[in-house]
């Protein structure tokens, strides 16, 4: 339901990301510092909000004490299924202990655990795995095979992937070519 997890189970420390991208400044993982209920209100209602701690945000903060604290206030998906309406209304975020490394792309992290698997399923997700963090000391990458460094060599997918390259070079110099030969 365009993201919106049907239950989420968070508390105060939980390790979260957010589902909807409602400030492109906020950033995409955080951890909860606290949530915020109506008087007389627990789980399992609806908090009026969750306060998040954006290590990466330099916006606005909730508290002067503490920057980066973004409150997160439930939102409602609307899905139109020919004549009815479906709503939920859910905190956008869903825990984030772990993200897989297409989730990661785009976002840098100050520290990452890596796992890359046994094989390569698609061309370049190891370099994306490795690159998400500044400096190679604040990676751990999970011990692999030389094998597996040499079979991403031997993939269909970077042969397609040079020979394209090849063909798109060969149509660039003829471009060249026709526009700079006067």
């Amino acid at each position: 339901m365009c993201g919106l997890q049907p239950i989420l189970l968070i508390s105060k420390g939980s390790n979260v990301m957010l589902t909807v991208n409602l400030w492109p400044s906020v950033g995409s993982t955080g951890q909860v510092v606290d949530i915020i209920y109506k008087t007389n209100h627990q789980p399992p209602d609806l908090p009026i909000a969750v306060v998040v701690k954006f290590n990466d945000y330099i916006g606005p903060s909730f508290s002067s004490k503490t920057p980066s604290l973004v409150p997160i206030v439930p939102v409602t998906m609307s899905v139109h299924n020919g004549n009815s309406i479906h709503e939920r209304q859910q905190l956008p975020l869903k825990l984030a202990w772990a993200l897989t490394i297409h989730k990661s792309q785009g976002i840098t992290l100050h520290k990452s655990w890596i796992d890359i698997g046994k094989s390569e399923a698609t061309l370049g997700l190891t370099y994306v795995a490795i690159s998400r963090v500044r400096d190679l000391s604040s990676l751990v990458l999970e011990p692999m095979t030389f094998d597996r460094l040499q079979n991403i060599k031997k993939s269909n997918n970077l042969k397609y992937r040079k020979a394209e390259e090849l063909r798109l070079q060969k149509i660039a110099e003829k471009t060249k070519k026709f526009f700079f030969k006067q």
